[in-house]
């Protein structure tokens, strides 16, 4: 990632170290010590992508036409092969970026010799809306970045990149991004995780009181809550449990889950889709036994986060839940 855009988001890297980013570190993994809601661990991260966008796209559109320079192509001559415009005066410390004066349209590239206006002239005409949906893919892509550098696991680490280049080239050509290749589109198992567990209850619990029948249906929308958050496994670490043939589809059934369920939680500008609406019986089945521990241990530390009304249920009637 030798690219200007690349290099631009160089310093971001070291003020990041430390905090978590989308789809990486401690928060991601449902045991992060920042998060309100022990049932949502992915929460904090959508909250601070979220104030980030609203930032980005509160800046003045001289600042946004300039933070959209670094990721669009020189347009000056066909000969030139700039795939991004790169400040010739860089924020000399991380984050300073954002209280750096505005460069002018005449700003030459540090990288090719051209005005910032020679790479974003296509943007001349564009809403307002839409810049501000280019703007939101280029923090995605920021928080990427930071996700490719800080994974430690192959897999994942593969999937990141594949998603950050996705992202650089939509904002490249002002296009939706749709995840290409192998993986099929969601829903990938029918009937899904949501309705199989509901049909569980229904058929497992009916003959229950009207009273202890609303607490197991709030404790399966609880389980299918977390589900929705919970970061699973890596195929590394799945690998170690299991056979070679179930390694190799849970190895599909975890890329498809970081690329529209779990990736897109926190970086929007990729369509996101629940986990327990696109996937099934096969994948439940491939990730209970580790999520039921890791729920019920996250739950027992975390219990003073619970909220009072929620404390007794989970703790008491959740472990017999599941």
């Amino acid at each position: 990632m030798s690219d200007p855009a690349a290099q631009a988001l160089q310093p971001r890297l070291l003020q990041t170290q430390s905090t978590g980013t989308a789809g990486s570190g401690a928060a991601a993994t449902g045991s992060g010590p920042g998060n309100s809601d022990p049932a949502r661990p992915g929460l904090s991260q959508q909250q601070r992508a979220s104030q980030k966008k609203a930032q980005v796209r509160a800046f003045p559109r001289a600042k946004k036409l300039e933070k959209l320079g670094v990721f669009s192509a020189c347009k000056a001559s066909d000969t030139c092969k700039c795939n991004g415009w790169k400040n010739p005066n860089p924020p000399s410390a991380p984050r300073m970026d954002l209280q750096q004066q505005t460069a002018s349209l005449s700003e030459s590239c540090r990288s090719c010799g051209h005005a910032l206006a020679d790479h974003v002239s296509h943007l001349e005409n564009v809403s307002e809306d839409e810049i501000n949906r280019l703007l939101g893919m280029v923090v995605d892509v920021e928080n990427l970045f930071m996700s490719v550098h800080k994974e430690e696991d192959t897999d994942t680490k593969q999937v990141y990149f594949y998603l950050f280049k996705l992202l650089r080239k939509c904002i490249l050509q002002m296009s939706q991004p749709v995840v290409e290749g192998s993986l099929g589109s969601p829903p990938f198992e029918k009937p899904n995780i949501e309705q199989g567990v509901l049909n569980f209850v229904q058929y497992k619990f009916s003959h229950l009181a009207p009273k202890e029948r609303q607490t197991m249906f709030e404790l399966s929308k609880m389980f299918l809550l977390c589900l929705n958050y919970w970061k699973l496994e890596t195929p590394t670490q799945y690998r170690q449990r299991t056979q070679k043939d179930e390694a190799t589809a849970y190895k599909v059934d975890y890329t498809r889950w970081l690329c529209y369920c779990h990736v897109p939680q926190s970086n929007d500008s990729l369509p996101r889709n629940e986990t327990t609406q696109v996937f099934g019986r096969n994948l439940l089945k491939s990730i209970f036994t580790v999520t039921r521990r890791q729920l019920l241990e996250k739950f027992r530390v975390e219990k003073d986060k619970l909220l009072p009304e929620k404390r007794t249920l989970i703790l008491t009637h959740f472990p017999k839940f599941l």
